[in-house]
């Protein structure tokens, strides 16, 4: 399962402020399930990390999480299908962000779900598969 920048986010806050919030728990539930961080996510989070009042803490935070996952990066096969999944978004008219649908690329690359709280723009990548919290 690919874990998406919004899950991320609170697990990072979560940890942050010692509460046992929603992606806290649903990490608890998940068990010994198989979670990977992809490339993507990686830099969103790094760019935030980035623009915060305090960069060093928040970038060692974040390579501190990134450390627990394996990173995941695209195949030579992943430019067709993101092609492909772009213009079906678009065709159906339902536009994504690109770096959502650089994640749900990759997710539907290695026939894996997305876990994010991002339902709306996940939602409307045909044949991923989502999880939520």
């Amino acid at each position: 399962m690919l874990l998406d920048t919004s899950f991320l986010v609170d697990l990072l806050r979560e940890r942050a402020r010692r509460l046992r919030g929603p992606a806290t728990q649903k990490l608890e539930s998940l068990g010994d399930a198989e979670l990977e961080l992809c490339v993507f996510v990686l830099c969103e989070l790094l760019a935030g990390a980035e623009m915060s009042r305090d960069p060093d803490r928040e970038i060692a935070r974040v390579t501190a999480l990134a450390e627990t996952y394996p990173v995941i990066y695209p195949d030579s096969a992943f430019p067709a299908l993101f092609g492909k999944t772009l213009a079906a978004v678009t065709r159906n008219g339902t536009p994504v962000p690109t770096m959502d649908l650089l994640v749900a690329v990759l997710a539907k690359r290695l026939d894996v779900p997305v876990l994010t709280r991002d339902i709306e723009h996940f939602g409307q990548v045909p044949g991923l598969r989502v999880v939520d919290y």
